[in-house]
């Protein structure tokens, strides 16, 4: 274990993408093996040291920003091992929690395995995207990284160790669960709240009959340190191609999707080849494309939004399914003089830049203003989605602030960034976003569809569950964390724990 306590040398570990200032913590330790995680736990606990697990820092929630105590850098944990073949359906990886998703990815990608979660964030840690159950843009077709955690070694604040396979630990129909640990049993009781039945992740996991691995994933480094993780890889696509599509008309876009994901979802339900089955789909507003166009001037001026598709190709039927696409564009009204099209790997990875060219320059503003941006990650069923678009544009009118939004709305999951200039701004887009917030709750939806409650976002989460349910989830953290040392103010507030 590296123990830092110069200022100066770990000063770095005090900033990430959300832009709060103040962070602190009297020391840095860094683990160079597995055993310093649990030492350091049960040492800090002991003391009552508060721990806040820091990860590649790229999370927009301040999650990973301590204010006071130690932190606990994972960074140099980070080996891959061999791939393990089950079958020709499915592989094993097994990943230590400082690895980076995208070596993870390249790693499945030389011996023809894909890692299928992929967060706009590429130097993300794999251990922080379990934190948050992180999914990114092919989550439309592949969902979430739930959905591919096989097993987890986590460590707990009293020095314990566990290996949690998925399939070995549920709680009953009370909710509640015991499993053992290399040193006692633990004993947990779910919450009682109700979450949305969408991409959601807005508080602890509690599905009835739930299992212990979807329980510690989303718990945003509250619960347990995460060692180890055993993923589950699929068979690459042999091809891939995709579009940019320009659109005039808003309203254009969005019927344009509605109709996409209905053809996506009839093809994967009825196994169909040869039909249009999108594997990601992308939205960027008129500012959201303004903000890139410096970098991108072919972008067509009269644009009022864009959307990016890519759609994955397992069979020798990539022509059959580019002239669906494009039949499909053209019976919608669409010029294919406003559509770029990258018709392989090395283009489709063009386009991902594009996309990703986006939030990195709101990042810039955010650092240089020295202003948190607001930030919505809300989700709502499909039937309410033009509902919520419509309330927002109308509060982003009356506002008057600078905002553009992007994201996925294959899964009716939008990030809208405003963007204040001043604090007098941005406690104005603070009032604004809780009163979005409230729509999306009423609406059936999740505040946090990808990022998670953090420290920014307690305000949010008691619109959607009840500040109440503050109180449950502390004592949920507890039942793990019996000091109540980790993660300190992420998901609920602090004072919650006393």
């Amino acid at each position: 274990m590296i123990i830092k306590k110069d200022k100066d040398m770990i000063q770095n570990y005090f900033e990430d993408n959300s832009g709060v200032r103040g962070s602190n913590a009297d020391l840095v330790a860094i683990a160079e093996k597995e055993e310093d995680i649990s030492i350091f736990l049960k040492e800090m606990s002991a003391k009552k040291v508060p721990i806040t697990v820091a990860g590649a820092l790229t999370a927009n929630t301040a999650s990973g920003l301590a204010f006071g105590g130690a932190v606990l850098s994972l960074e140099r944990l980070n080996k891959i091992g061999k791939i393990k073949k089950i079958d020709e359906s499915y592989a094993l990886i097994t990943v230590q929690t400082g690895a980076r998703v995208s070596d993870i990815k390249e790693k499945a990608y030389s011996e023809g395995w894909l890692y299928p979660p992929d967060p706009t964030e590429k130097n993300a840690f794999i251990g922080g995207n379990i934190a948050t159950n992180a999914s990114g843009g092919r989550g439309f077709k592949f969902g979430v990284t739930r959905d591919y955690v096989e097993a987890l070694k986590v460590a707990f604040t009293d020095g314990s160790i566990a290996f949690v396979e998925r399939g070995k630990y549920f709680a009953d129909k009370n909710g509640e669960m015991t499993f053992n640990t290399n040193k006692s049993k633990k004993n947990i009781t779910l919450p009682r709240y109700v979450l949305p039945n969408i991409k959601n992740a807005s508080g602890y996991y509690n599905k009835p009959q739930a299992d212990l691995v979807d329980i510690l994933i989303g718990s945003e480094g509250t619960l347990c340190v995460f060692i180890d993780s055993v993923l589950k890889l699929i068979p690459h696509f042999k091809e891939v191609f995709g579009g940019i599509i320009f659109f005039d008309d808003k309203n254009k876009t969005y019927e344009f999707v509605k109709r996409i994901k209905s053809i996506s979802k009839r093809a994967k339900f009825e196994n169909l080849k040869n039909s249009i089955n999108a594997m990601s789909l992308e939205y960027f507003d008129k500012n959201a494309l303004s903000l890139i166009k410096d970098d991108y001037k072919a972008i067509p001026e009269s644009v009022e939004a864009g959307i990016m598709f890519e759609q994955d190709v397992y069979e020798d039927n990539s022509d059959v399914l580019m002239e669906e696409w494009v039949k499909e564009i053209e019976d919608n009204g669409i010029s294919l003089e406003k559509v770029w099209f990258a018709s392989n790997f090395s283009e489709i990875e063009k386009f991902r830049v594009f996309r990703h060219k986006i939030p990195e320059k709101v990042n810039e503003i955010v650092k240089k203003n020295k202003i948190p941006k607001i930030g919505t990650d809300f989700a709502v069923p499909d039937s309410k989605f033009f509902t919520i678009v419509d309330f927002c544009e109308k509060e982003f009118k009356n506002v008057g602030v600078f905002n553009l939004t992007f994201g996925h709305i294959g899964e009716n999951h939008l990030h809208a960034n405003i963007l204040a200039n001043n604090e007098h701004e941005y406690e104005k887009c603070r009032k604004m976003y809780i009163r979005i917030v409230q729509k999306v709750v009423e609406l059936g939806g999740t505040v946090s569809a990808e990022h998670g409650i953090g420290k920014l976002r307690h305000t949010f989460l008691a619109k959607m569950l009840g500040k109440e349910s503050f109180k449950e989830l502390a004592k949920f953290k507890k039942s793990f964390d019996t000091s109540g040392i980790l993660g300190v103010d992420n998901i609920f507030p602090k004072q919650y724990l006393v």
